[in-house]
């Protein structure tokens, strides 16, 4: 059972993909970089699709199976109780999110940052990240076109969360029309 809406600053950890039998387990795809973070959860806030309210639930169980984790809200225990959660984002408040490691960022804390050359110009905003073998910062500059830098330290040379800017160094040719040398 729900116990109250939630305000504070959240973070999404996962998404209830599937009702795994008739007794209100629940399939969530794990979003975390830190999964074992479900291990032993005592709640946990959710956002159920086409709703407008975040609600925290009891955490009865939960663990880690294969490429999923299992859990189970306290007051839900049939199929049909489970099937209102599919769909559903699973989030934790921003101070319970994982620490990481130094030259580590989460991706909602790069999205938005300022970013300029080596000399201090400006360039334009981070405006996303597309995750794969290599992350990329997809960059709109300034005059609205946009780019896709490798996350790597040969281009991005410094990260302030706390400015919320980057400082990268772009060889020629990176972005359309140059790099202009006023």
């Amino acid at each position: 059972m729900p116990t109250g809406d939630i305000v504070d600053d959240l973070v999404l950890i996962g998404i209830v993909r599937r009702v795994r039998g008739n007794k209100g387990d629940l399939k969530v795809e794990s979003l975390s970089d830190a999964p074992a973070r479900f291990t032993g959860m005592k709640s946990v806030i959710v956002k159920k699709k086409n709703l407008d309210t975040n609600d925290e639930y009891a955490v009865e169980k939960s663990e880690e199976l294969n490429d999923y984790v299992v859990m189970k809200f306290r007051g839900v225990d049939t199929y049909e109780q489970a099937e209102e959660f599919l769909g559903a984002e699973l989030m934790v408040p921003e101070s319970e999110r994982a620490e990481l490691p130094a030259d580590m960022y989460y991706v909602d804390s790069l999205v938005g940052m300022t970013v300029c050359d080596t000399a201090g110009k400006s360039i334009g905003k981070i405006i996303g990240v597309e995750k794969g073998i290599q992350s990329l910062l997809v960059i709109r500059e300034l005059n609205g076109h946009e780019f896709s830098l490798p996350f790597v330290r040969e281009f991005v040379k410094e990260v302030n969360t706390v400015q919320s800017s980057m400082k990268i160094d772009l060889i020629d040719g990176m972005i359309e029309g140059g790099i202009d040398e006023d």
